[in-house]
This record gives structure tokens, C-alpha cells and sequence, in this order.
């Protein structure tokens, strides 16, 4: 038989707090809001899309591309600006301003939009829409652009919510993000595009 009594001390969690047991949490700024708050749905959609991008990285160094640690790095890139934007939304009104390593500034722009020129470079896009992907790593890179996408509408939404919160480099960055990140997956698919064609809905 174990000495333990009923109630044995238990070594405390690397994560749980249990201060969310009640539908609320904390936020960068020190407030408490509900998790249904939309500072909470911008920072779960920050995760949302850093998980995709952690795969889709995954996905591409697995393909034994010669450009494949080239695309890795960006991406790995990327999951650090992701904190950036999460750390702002976190704290839409500068509370702490202490808390954050840095911002998400023009030049984050600029090296995302040198990205995407040098993709829009070497990539012909079909003249017709792309239904799908035609490999898994572009298909788990466009997962990952519809994740930008929703995280931009979220953002929007914060701003409406709370108007003093400035988001000038972060909108720009996630809008541009989504394209960016279109163009890497056509690039991956090395001009092998599924394109849609209305004549597979007639059989």
C-alpha cells in the first residue's frame, strides 16, 4: 500500500493554470476576457496559423527540392513574426509595450514582398482557377494561406471592435502574407497546376 494519503501532492504543470476553467483567460495587456472575446479569436487564429506553418514546412523539407531549405527558412521565418502579430493583438492599446521583443515594422513588409517577387519571378500562373493543390506541401502551404486570410478578418474585426488599436504594418503584412503565400505553393507545384474545368461536373 502506498504512504501517499488521499490527496498526494502532484508536481505543478508546465501549462495548465486552471485560471480558464471558467470561459475566461488572460491576455498580454494583464485584462481578463472571455475566450470568446475577438482578442481571443485573433490570438487562437495566430496559432491556427503558426501550427499550418510549422507543417507546411515540415512538408516542403521533406520534399527534396533544391530549394526546399530555401522555402524552410522563410517559413520558419514567418512562425517568428506570427509572435509579433499575436504579442500586438494580445495588447491592442500598449499596455505593456515591456512585454514585446519588437514589432512588426516595414521591413518585415519588405523582405515578405521581396519573397513574393522573386516567386512571382519564376512562376507562370495558369490562365484558369486553381481548384486544388497538385502535391501535399503546396496543398498544405494553401491551408496555410486560407488560415491568413481568416486571421486577416479577424484583425479587422479587432480594429472595429477597438478602434485606438494601430495596426498599419500588421494588416498590410497579413494581406500580403496570404498572396505570398499562394504564389509559394504554385511555385512548388513547378507549373503541374490542377486548373478547374466545369466539363468533370457533366458526367
Amino acid at each position: 500500500m502506498s504512504g501517499e494519503g488521499p490527496n498526494p501532492r502532484r508536481a505543478r504543470s508546465q501549462v495548465t493554470t486552471k485560471r480558464g476553467d471558467r470561459g475566461e483567460t488572460s491576455a498580454i495587456s494583464g485584462d481578463t476576457y472571455s475566450k470568446s472575446h475577438v482578442i481571443m479569436e485573433v490570438c487562437g487564429g495566430v496559432d491556427s496559423l503558426r501550427a499550418h506553418t510549422a507543417l507546411a514546412r515540415l512538408c516542403v523539407l521533406e520534399s527534396d527540392r533544391p530549394d526546399a531549405a530555401e522555402h524552410g527558412a522563410f517559413l520558419l521565418w514567418l512562425m517568428h513574426v506570427y509572435f509579433l502579430i499575436g504579442s500586438a493583438c494580445s495588447d491592442p492599446l500598449n499596455k505593456h509595450p515591456e512585454y514585446r521583443k519588437m514589432d512588426v515594422s516595414a521591413r518585415h513588409l519588405e523582405k515578405l514582398e521581396a519573397v513574393q517577387a522573386r516567386l512571382e519571378s519564376g512562376t507562370r500562373l495558369p490562365k484558369k482557377f486553381v481548384a486544388g493543390a497538385s502535391n501535399q506541401a503546396a496543398a498544405q502551404i494553401d491551408i496555410v494561406s486560407t488560415q491568413a486570410r481568416a486571421l486577416e478578418r479577424d484583425i479587422v474585426r479587432l480594429m472595429e471592435t477597438i478602434p485606438e488599436f494601430t495596426a498599419d504594418s500588421i494588416l498590410p503584412f497579413v494581406n500580403r502574407l496570404s498572396d505570398t503565400l499562394f504564389m509559394l505553393a504554385r511555385a512548388m507545384e513547378d507549373g503541374n497546376h490542377i486548373t478547374v474545368d466545369y466539363g468533370i461536373l457533366e458526367d
